[in-house]
């Protein structure tokens, strides 16, 4: 039987597809369906810097695939799934996707060795040939926040957003601190399931254990208005409390996987709509502003566009490659001048395939520069001369603004 969350978000995916404004949203939300439909559950563990996340995420899967270190160490969210053979897949932000040794992975999602991500690392995915992953989970690490790290701390709030499970780490040698208050609140507007774990155990004694158990539980009751709080006490380096913690997690993924997923469907789907809306909205103040802000601004769209073409005119790299980094580039610009979102698809690449000559590539990039503006002139109602045209455009924003408004309540 199909599931009223699974309905809601086809309907929203319809209406969200129907407007050029909001196709981004739309691929979001076809994501959110393809979860449902599949029972693709993602659990990711989370929480401050220099928890032991990566340390408690190798005891989970018992291997030692993940780097671990001294200081903070995890600049790229790496997710882990199941496979016979390992193997480690590098995802760049350009579309690029390059095998690599385990042995090198250190590289690319080390702070100390891709500092700030200069790499553009977008994802690492690992295979292993892990018990706990058989049943089809996605396991993630993620960055830890509140390190002096920025761009650690915005992959990691980023991604929260993708998951429907968490563990949420904690650890004896702090307290729970305004930091990770902010983070379980926000992520609790997208996540079906919390675990919460306390690590570095074997450092306490039993009393002092206790206590602080004790005290988180009191914390974590009033933060998410619940008296139902379970908290696992884990040593990553003993070993310890970690079958407990896994145990739980795989018994919801067997038996409550549909009912996680769609709480973290319908929490999901919730800030989608309420982005969509403010993309419509950014929409309404661009098509209001003054002609000679409109010029100005579509003016150095144009501008851009040309230097993209000077530019791609003298380029000997991988063109496939190039084109993905012309629509983040655009993508940028747009954002920039009207404040909204601008949706490419980034097509990936596995690394030194060629499936395009330079007369190919030059042609694309002319039609992707002249599709934007195409685009932006039609959704926009620049110089729009056509009453007819001007008011079919703005009931259908509205139309749209008002359905969506009823999907949120």
């Amino acid at each position: 039987m199909t599931s009223q969350t699974l309905e809601k978000c086809k309907k929203v995916h319809e209406l969200l597809a129907a407007d050029e404004a909001c196709k981004g949203y739309a691929e979001q939300v076809a994501q959110l369906i393809d979860k449902l439909e599949n029972r693709a559950m993602t659990v990711s563990i989370i929480g401050q810097f220099k928890r032991g996340k990566s340390s408690l995420s190798n005891s989970i899967l018992r291997d030692t695939i993940l780097p671990v270190g001294i200081v903070p160490i995890t600049s790229a969210v790496t997710k882990v799934v199941y496979s016979e053979e390992k193997y480690a897949h590098v995802h760049f932000r350009n579309g690029a996707v390059e095998d690599v040794p385990l042995s090198e992975l250190s590289r690319y999602i080390s702070e100390q060795e891709n500092k700030g991500n200069e790499l553009g690392v977008e994802m690492v995915v690992l295979g292993a040939p892990s018990e706990f992953l058989k049943g089809g989970m996605e396991f993630v690490d993620t960055p830890g926040v509140g390190s002096f790290h920025k761009n650690n701390t915005e992959a990691a709030y980023e991604y929260m957003k993708e998951s429907d499970g968490v563990i949420f780490l904690l650890s004896v040698d702090s307290p729970i601190n305004q930091i990770e208050i902010d983070f379980l609140r926000n992520t609790n507007d997208f996540a079906g399931k919390f675990y919460f774990a306390v690590n570095k155990t074997d450092t306490v004694s039993e009393a002092d254990l206790s206590a602080y158990v004790d005290y988180c539980r009191m914390i974590l009751s009033q933060l998410l208005g619940t008296e139902e709080i379970k908290i696992f006490p884990v040593s990553a380096k003993e070993g310890t409390g970690i079958e407990e913690l896994k145990t739980a997690v795989l018994t919801d993924c067997r038996n409550n996987a549909e009912q996680i997923l769609e709480e973290s469907a319908e929490k999901k789907l919730k800030e989608i709509i309420t982005q969509s809306l403010r993309q419509l909205d950014f929409y309404w103040k661009a098509m209001n502003m003054p002609f000679e802000e409109l010029d100005e601004r579509f003016a150095a769209v144009q501008k851009t566009i040309q230097e993209i073409k000077e530019t791609a005119a003298g380029r000997n790299a991988i063109f496939e490659l190039y084109l993905n980094e012309i629509k983040l580039q655009l993508s940028a610009k747009i954002l920039e001048l009207f404040g909204m979102e601008y949706h490419y698809n980034i097509k990936e690449l596995p690394a030194g395939m060629v499936t395009m000559n330079r007369d190919q590539f030059l042609k694309q990039v002319d039609e992707i520069c002249d599709d934007l503006v195409e685009t932006l002139n039609r959704i926009l109602l620049y110089r729009e001369e056509n009453a007819y045209t001007v008011v079919r455009r703005i009931n259908s924003i509205n139309r749209l603004t008002r359905s969506l408004k009823r999907m949120q309540q």
